[in-house]
């Protein structure tokens, strides 16, 4: 077995090649980009059955060890979403990109029921399974659902959270409808679903590039299953009475026009949690994580730096 450690610090010359170009940001998440070589990501089983490949990066000083930062995507998307993330985030803090069952490089368990719950247990065990005690946790969308329910039902082990354009419950109240999903992607299959919820996932800035490559090359190709499966989960969703246990300080990102909810349902939210504060930036995308990376990954490490 390659020693972690040792793997994590062979990466450091791609890491400083990464942060020192100014052409990484236009790299990154490109069709013709830098993408990670999942064939060769590492994976770890969790408990029986529960696999999860994943990605462990420090671009930092070699005698030095990064706090672990945990990044947790989205339905029907996997590790790479966090790219554009990385230069910004890696000479600081060791990242762990893991894909979430079913997703990614990580197959989806037989008889998986895809709730916050079980995903935040199953995330937790691989942490453990990997040495990580306490840790900074990031998710977008329903990752960031699970990251609210991780820090909910292990408050000892988050040391702050962030989470961008993640909904509390199922109805949220806005034009995009999470509890269609499930019917629209048995009807249209995963493309179909991801090419007609793209622009209200992306909103009126994304450029036809990023469209294409969100919808054919990365959401494009998830499995129905897991796709179906995660979306059915949220229909049931609902967050809101275990807020209150969540201990961390945690930063609740929302833009002005999210399709996904409305600001004063993300304020609603976010005020049920202790030592939070809700940022809300200009646009109308709900996964804000993914179309200004670099201003929320910047936000991020100004939050933890004043946490």
């Amino acid at each position: 077995m390659i020693d972690q450690q040792a793997s994590r610090r062979g990466l450091m010359i791609f890491g400083a090649i990464a942060v020192a170009s100014d052409a990484v940001y236009a790299m990154a998440g490109s069709p013709n980009g830098y993408t990670p070589n999942e064939d060769v990501m590492r994976k770890h089983e969790a408990r029986p059955g529960v696999i999860i490949a994943y990605e462990d990066e420090w671009f930092g000083a070699p005698w030095l060890n990064g706090e672990p930062i945990v990044l947790l995507h989205g339905v029907a998307e996997s590790d790479v979403a966090w790219q554009q993330w990385l230069p910004i985030l890696a000479g600081r803090f060791r990242v762990i990109r893991p894909d979430l069952p079913g997703f990614g490089q990580s197959p989806l368990p037989v008889s998986y029921d895809c709730t916050t719950h079980q995903v935040a247990d199953d995330m937790l065990r691989f942490l453990d399974g990997i040495g990580i005690e306490r840790f900074h946790l990031v998710g977008a969308k329903i990752g960031g659902s699970t990251a609210l329910q991780l820090a909910a039902d292990y408050p000892d082990r988050v040391k702050t959270l962030a989470v961008l354009g993640t909904p509390a419950k199922g109805t949220t109240g806005g034009k995009a409808d999470l509890t269609a999903f499930p019917a629209m992607i048995r009807k249209e299959g995963v493309r179909g679903w991801a090419a007609a919820t793209m622009r209200s996932r992306l909103g009126s800035d994304a450029s036809p590039e990023m469209m294409k490559w969100w919808t054919d090359d990365l959401m494009g190709k998830a499995t129905p299953e897991a796709c179906i499966g995660y979306s059915g989960a949220v229909d049931k969703m609902d967050l809101e009475p275990i807020l209150g246990k969540i201990t961390a300080p945690t930063l609740v990102v929302t833009t002005e026009g999210s399709p996904l909810q409305p600001v004063s349902t993300a304020r609603a939210y976010q005020e049920k949690i202790p030592k939070s504060r809700l940022l809300v930036l200009p646009g109308d995308s709900y996964h804000i994580a993914a179309v200004r990376p670099v201003e929320c990954a910047n936000q991020v490490l100004q939050f933890i730096g004043s946490a």
